[in-house]
């Protein structure tokens, strides 16, 4: 759906709810690859030989941005269980690499450019990724989803809970990030899957529990 799509959806939210403000959550689950540089989605309907039917990562920012100039509306959140490797198309793999405590490290002679800033969405908009941009999201051996929502989903039903009733982003994605890395080590050793988080406030509480 493009920026009018959604905010015609949030003015209908507003009128029927009676609320003033909202926040914005916004779920993705599904494939992911880079096409001429840029990261893309990979729409159910989208055909493999036509670039124009991907949607790319940079256009859903665009349109959150704009949405995110909205009075009435007060966060974004993404969730994307999403990797940008998809084996129809070329891969960028990164495997595990374990440190040599006896190994000194050579200094590089020029600055190392954080892969995540080619996914990093607009400021104030928070995202949480299943993995990093080389590496693949996985499916959970016990559930007919992701590892990434399967710890998604056990967190918002409290797990994440520090013990005050209330999940914070920090909260949410710690406890994400914790037990995707055990699971994915225990069975991809050599190919890990580590969550990113972006987030100019990580202490938002993001729900309060019953």
């Amino acid at each position: 759906p493009d920026a009018g799509y959604i905010i015609d959806k949030i003015e209908s939210s507003l009128y029927y709810s009676d609320a003033d403000t909202l926040d914005l959550i916004l779920y993705y689950s599904g494939e992911g690859t880079t096409i001429n540089g840029k990261k893309c989605i990979l729409p159910q309907d989208a055909t493999m030989s036509d670039e124009y039917s991907f949607y790319p990562l940079e256009e859903l920012y665009e349109n959150l941005a704009k949405i995110q100039k909205m009075k009435q509306l007060r966060n974004i959140t993404l969730f994307m269980d999403v990797d940008f490797n998809n084996p129809a198309f070329k891969q960028n793999l990164t495997a595990a690499v374990q440190a040599n405590p006896k190994k000194k490290k050579k200094k590089s002679a020029e600055p190392v450019v954080a892969l995540e800033e080619e996914i990093k969405p607009p400021e104030g908009i928070t995202a949480l990724f299943a993995s990093n941009i080389n590496q693949l999201s996985y499916t959970h051996p016990d559930a007919n989803n992701g590892v990434f929502t399967y710890y998604l989903l056990r967190g918002l039903r409290g797990e994440a809970d520090n013990g005050d009733k209330s999940v914070t982003v920090a909260e949410l994605h710690d406890f994400i990030s914790k037990n995707v890395q055990d699971t994915t080590a225990k069975l991809y050793a050599d190919l890990p899957q580590v969550p990113l988080l972006f987030t100019s406030d990580p202490d938002r509480i993001l729900y309060r529990l019953p």
